[in-house]
């Protein structure tokens, strides 16, 4: 099995797994842990998944629950930093003392193992929170993650042409087959910075692969860039909530 295989192997296990997730006991995901190998809690601690309501003062149509991952220790009282608005997670950066754009803790509490699957692993934690099946669906960030071409005949767009609102749920049709270019993962690694790049699709913004730059320090994941974006298919679903 060459890298690319494995990459993809361990990514859709890990969507599985997430689609697994009991809501009522968010704190156990060993089961993600056993397929996410090369990250580990440090000792008396735990990951587990946290679940923020709605604001009852929030708008109707905006009534959907939030999760990410977070660490914990002894009981289930997770050690957060409430994400600001972004679209993925959090880490520390220990050169400027101040938290990224990324802003949700537990890898100050996990050790990664600096290595190529390392990275992807520590990168599919990282955008946990657009990915969880009872993470809010109505905040135009979640996504499927997309690694190979027979996904795409699966992807369901909407011809504005053929059909009324009130059918959207009826008439979709697939337009992606006719794509070429290669939607596979890869990381490259030079034992300290590793690149993720990572394709998805997303309704309000289509085919995107997304570039992760991961800086590894004393076997911590020290630093991730700002994640950057190339657009391979450009969709708009319309839809506004």
């Amino acid at each position: 099995m060459n890298q690319t295989e494995q990459l993809i192997e361990v990514g859709r296990a890990y969507i599985d797994a997430l689609n697994r997730l009991d809501r009522e006991h968010p704190e156990s995901v060993t089961h993600i842990l056993d397929i996410l190998d090369c990250v580990h809690p440090d000792p008396d601690y735990h990951l587990g998944v946290y679940i923020e309501k709605p604001s009852p003062d929030e708008a109707p149509t905006h009534k959907c629950d939030q999760a990410w991952f977070v660490c914990y220790k002894g009981d289930y009282s997770p050690i957060i930093r409430r994400p600001y608005r972004s679209k993925h997670g959090g880490v520390y950066n220990y050169g400027t003392m101040c938290y990224l754009r990324f802003t949700f803790d537990f890898f100050n509490h996990l050790y990664v193992e600096p290595t190529i699957m390392g990275a992807w692993q520590a990168y599919l934690l990282s955008i946990a929170k657009t990915l969880l099946p009872f993470s809010g669906g109505l905040y135009y960030t979640k996504r499927e993650l997309v690694f190979s071409q027979d996904q795409l005949k699966e992807i369901e767009i909407i011809d504005w042409e053929e059909v009324e609102h009130e059918e959207l749920d009826c008439i979709r049709h697939p337009e992606l087959t006719d794509l070429t270019v290669d939607i596979s993962p890869f990381v490259s690694f030079d034992g300290k910075h590793a690149v993720v790049s990572c394709c998805h699709w997303n309704d309000w913004g289509g085919l995107i692969r997304e570039h992760a730059t991961i800086t590894f320090f004393n076997d911590r994941v020290y630093l991730f860039d700002d994640f950057e974006e190339e657009e391979l298919f450009k969709y708009d679903c319309g839809i506004r909530f």
